[in-house]
């Protein structure tokens, strides 16, 4: 994780832009399966996870921004059947993006609510089951790529002429294409920096 860290703030010394945005958060992930009878059986559990992004952000108006960037995410569950627990462990990377207004609030506060999109693809995960671990490279339910829709809720405050800091409340839900029967639905909290330069 450190690498990945350390990787974003390169990419983000050594491009020249308006406003990069650096965030550090975490997931809690439902798992949505859906089995051969077109049921959703109950028994997976929400699991939590780290989440890091990177973005670019620029106005389109006095009013509407738009972000877009680079972003790494753990999704992950628990969950038992027959008294016999299980866990899932994934990490995932890809690209996102938002776009909405931003509004004025009492004591300094931006308010922006975007809506998101983002496209991503698992780059490792197994599965731990009956005291062993399967990888699920493989699998045909994690191995392709996922596309992502939902929301975004931010608290903005500037602390001086270059910096802001923020919190971020996200919300999104995976479009399945191909034989996929597992949606994932990630709710991610985070806090970050944004970092303007000229």
């Amino acid at each position: 994780m450190k690498k990945i860290i350390l990787l974003l703030l390169l990419v983000a010394s050594t491009v020249s832009a308006q406003t990069w945005n650096l965030s550090a958060g975490v997931n809690t992930t439902k798992y949505v399966f859906s089995n051969s009878q077109g049921q959703n059986p109950d028994y997976m559990k929400s699991g939590a996870g780290n989440n890091l992004s990177l973005s670019y952000e620029q106005a389109l108006s006095s009013r509407f921004q738009y972000d877009a960037g680079l972003v790494y995410s753990q999704y992950n569950a628990v969950g038992d059947v027959q008294n016999i627990p299980f866990s899932y462990q994934t990490d995932f990377m890809g690209l996102t993006g938002g776009i909405g207004p931003k509004l004025d609030l009492p004591y300094a506060l931006k308010a922006t609510l975007k809506g998101r999109a983002s496209l991503q693809k698992m780059v490792n995960g197994n599965q731990f089951l009956q005291n062993k671990f399967v990888d699920l490279s493989d699998d045909d339910q994690f191995s392709g790529a996922r596309f992502f829709l939902g929301f975004s809720l931010e608290l903005e405050r500037k602390v001086n002429q270059s910096l802001s800091v923020f919190t971020q409340f996200q919300h999104l839900d995976t479009i399945q294409f191909g034989a996929s029967t597992l949606n994932f639905v990630p709710s991610t909290f985070s806090f970050g920096l944004k970092i303007q330069s000229k």
